[in-house]
C-alpha cells in the first residue's frame, strides 16, 4: 500500500501532469475578466453620473447668462445665443461635448464623453460612450 501511495501521489498519472496548471491559468483569467468588467463597468456608470453634472450644471449656467440689465428691466427673457455659448463654455471647459436646445425658457443640455477602459482593453475595446442630459427654466415671475 505504501508504493501505491507513493506513486499516485508523489509522481502521477502521466496523463493527468499539467491538468492542475491549466485549471489554475483558467481561474485567473475568469477572475481577471470578471474585475474588469466590474471596474470598467463602475467608471462608465462615474463617467454617466459626471456626464449628467456636468449637463446639469450648462442648464444653470445658461439660465445664469441673463444680463442685469433685463433683470433690472424687469422683462425677464432669455438670450438664446448668449444662452447657448454659456453653456457650451461650461460643457468645452469640462472636456465634454454637448448641444444646446430650448423649449420656449427651457434650456437643455445633452452630454457626451466617453471613458477610457482600464481591463476591457486587453480586448480591443478602449473606450466606452458616456451620457447625461438636465435641463433648468428661467423663472419670469
Amino acid at each position: 500500500m505504501k508504493r501505491f501511495w507513493n506513486n499516485r501521489l508523489y509522481r502521477g498519472n502521466e496523463s493527468e501532469r499539467g491538468s492542475a496548471s491549466i485549471a489554475f491559468v483558467m481561474i485567473v483569467l475568469t477572475l481577471v475578466v470578471v474585475i474588469g468588467l466590474v471596474v470598467d463597468g463602475a467608471g462608465k456608470i462615474q463617467a454617466n453620473e459626471r456626464a449628467g453634472q456636468v449637463a446639469a450644471s450648462a442648464a444653470r449656467a445658461a439660465t445664469n447668462s441673463v444680463s442685469g440689465e433685463t433683470v433690472l428691466s424687469g422683462a425677464l427673457a432669455l438670450n438664446r445665443d448668449a444662452a447657448q455659448a454659456a453653456a457650451l463654455a461650461y460643457v468645452d471647459a469640462a472636456g465634454m461635448t454637448g448641444t444646446v436646445t430650448f423649449d420656449g425658457e427651457i434650456v437643455n443640455v445633452a452630454v457626451a464623453t466617453e471613458y477610457a477602459t482600464k481591463f476591457v482593453s486587453l480586448i480591443g475595446i478602449t473606450s466606452l460612450p458616456g451620457g447625461g442630459q438636465a435641463s433648468a427654466q428661467l423663472i419670469t415671475e
